[in-house]
């Protein structure tokens, strides 16, 4: 019950913090978070995109790919991680060899205390809040975050923002 009220009042609080607005080199970001989850035992790759260059608060963008890639490794045994640009905005792909997620709940995932996993068991699962606050990084930065199932079997988690 502590862990739920401390992530809901986090929650609150991140989505009423004061925002730094600074160029982010996407990339130099997420070969950081890769390299800290792969020293923490994580099995997590990455392939290198195009320089991607966004505006926004580097913390909250760390944060939001943390979630992502912690979800995957959690969930889906591992995380692998890539980006693209065209027309001005950059898609980063997280990708998981799991079981996938329920299509028809994909959307719902994004609500706060809404969790994939049903247990009440806290080893496979948390507080629900980390896909809400997944999207409500990404869209505080003009851009959104979609769950899908990869056709090769898993989830893909893609995020979208706008190049600077």
């Amino acid at each position: 019950m502590r862990a739920m009220i401390g992530a809901a009042i986090g929650f609150a609080r991140d989505d009423m913090s004061v925002r730094t607005d600074a160029r982010v080199d996407l990339g130099s970001l997420l070969d950081s978070l890769v390299e800290d989850m792969a020293v923490a035992g994580g099995h997590v790759t990455i392939v290198p995109g195009p320089r991607a260059v966004v505006r926004g608060d580097p913390a909250a963008l760390r944060r939001l790919f943390a979630n992502l890639i912690e979800n995957a490794i959690r969930y889906g045994d591992g995380a692998a991680l890539g980006w693209s640009m065209a027309d001005g905005i950059v898609r980063v792909t997280i990708d998981d060899s799991g079981p996938g997620i329920d299509p028809a709940q994909a959307e719902r995932l994004f609500e706060p205390f809404v969790r994939g996993d049903p247990s009440r068991n806290r080893d496979t699962g948390g507080t629900g809040l980390g896909l809400a606050i997944v999207r409500s990084i990404a869209r505080r930065h003009g851009g959104d975050a979609i769950l899908t199932n990869r056709p090769e079997g898993g989830a893909r988690a893609t995020i979208t923002l706008p190049v600077d």
